[in-house]
């Protein structure tokens, strides 16, 4: 199992406590598939000494240990004005009690004992985001999500569960919180629902009547209006298992049933946050200064500005139910005249709403929406008199993913031999 290098939980440094040495162990296994560094300790109170000289990233705690226990461990660092941030993770066998004793102290999560290996990746992954989320600027002077939003309405959830009780109990425990929760039965009232209102967090039961829960989720996934909502996934235990490579999984979080009452609200209290942390990054993108959008040698928009610009036009188009086109163009290596001199040529030959991005040396992109396999034809019979040698690909399709259209044009373009971008 090989873990992707720009897996944000690689490298993390996570001290595991415990007096339990073949539990920490057991750990041990599971945070070096993960690409962790694993600082094990034996107790409480050798783990608050070792903080106070090198703090870990995060914290994995037995709750009960002789000595310092897990909970007193937990309100300590908590309770630390240079520790306070380091998320805390409280690992137990037990149940409600425990674990509202435990939020109490502050505690960030909870992991069952032994954890799953695709819990235990999901759950620091989430930690991590929030944690960013938390320390970025003015970020104390943010609504919860337990409140209403900005605009004064709650965050709203969409539950589909087809067996109607589940359903009924899980909106009525979120609804206690203040959220607006609407239950759904089919995925085709989803789907229904997703055309016309974006909620703020998605909860799937992995047993719908139509197929399994992980399914709809690879859908979504794939098509422009619904690739990043945030979902949570509802299974048995069992069907971790069987998510694919044991730890990958395209839900945001996962729910063990059956579930506590506070399992599920903490679980969807860390997914509306982490909506809000996307919304941020988004909207920290949208205020690029104008001149980093160029690429110095072409003129061209930049390949920054390629991803931006054809995730938020793509997602147009998918809502009207119109293709999205790229044309691909790689130049000849004998084709005489600059980067800047093909650009223009290239240019010359789009029309006012479309866009020519460079994304690599003598390597071009244009976006051009509404564009279908008949146009893209015609458009490269129009060019390749003027770019002879140079090899062209298109691309198009309607409701696909941004990632997934520039991934088909770039494995195109690539077979000529080149390293991509």
């Amino acid at each position: 199992m090989t873990v992707p290098e720009d897996d944000p939980i690689r490298a993390l440094r996570v001290m595991v406590v415990d007096d339990d040495a073949v539990f920490r162990r057991y750990l041990e296994a599971q945070l070096t598939m993960l690409g962790c560094q694993f600082l094990p300790v034996e107790s409480g109170d050798l783990a608050w000494a070792q903080m106070q000289t090198a703090a870990p990233d995060l914290v994995l705690t037995d709750v009960f240990m002789p000595g310092m226990s897990g909970l007193d461990l937990c309100r300590r660092i908590k309770s630390s004005s240079t520790l306070r941030n380091i998320p805390v993770i409280l690992l137990t066998m037990l149940g409600t009690k425990v674990k509202d004793e435990g939020y109490q102290a502050g505690a960030d999560d909870f992991l069952n004992k032994p954890p799953h290996l695709l819990e235990l990746r999901t759950r620091i992954r989430n930690l991590l985001l929030l944690r960013s989320l938390q320390t970025q600027p003015q970020a104390e002077a943010e609504p919860a999500f337990d409140v209403p939003l900005e605009d004064g309405s709650p965050a709203r959830i969409l539950l589909l569960e087809s067996h109607g009780i589940l359903r009924e109990h899980a909106r009525a425990i979120l609804a206690e919180e203040g959220w607006e929760v609407e239950g759904l039965d089919t995925q085709d009232r989803l789907l229904e629902h997703l055309r016309s209102q974006r909620p703020d967090l998605l909860i799937i039961d992995q047993d719908l009547l139509e197929g399994p829960g992980s399914a709809l989720v690879s859908r979504l996934r794939s098509q422009a209006l619904t690739q990043d909502l945030s979902i949570l996934l509802m299974c048995e235990a069992g069907a971790l298992e069987l998510q694919t490579g044991g730890w990958q999984s395209e839900a945001d979080e996962h729910l063990v049933k059956p579930f506590e009452t506070s399992e599920l609200k903490v679980r969807v209290r860390s997914l509306l946050k982490q909506a809000e942390l996307r919304r941020r990054k988004e909207a920290q993108a949208g205020n690029t200064e104008p001149g980093s959008l160029r690429d110095p040698q072409s003129g061209a928009f930049s390949q920054a500005y390629l991803f931006a610009c054809l995730e938020h036009l793509n997602a147009f188009a998918a809502l009207q139910g119109t293709p999205m086109g790229l044309l691909g163009v790689r130049t000849a290596a004998q084709l005489g005249g600059t980067s800047h001199q093909v650009a223009t040529l290239l240019a010359s030959q789009l029309k006012p709403h479309e866009i020519l991005c460079s994304v690599g040396p003598g390597i071009f992109v244009a976006i051009l929406p509404g564009a279908d396999d008949a146009d893209l034809s015609t458009r490269v019979s129009a060019l390749s008199p003027s770019l002879p040698g140079s090899h062209f690909v298109t691309v198009s399709g309607t409701g696909l993913t941004a990632k997934a259209l520039l991934k088909r044009a770039w494995d195109q373009l690539k077979d000529r031999g080149r390293t991509g971008p």
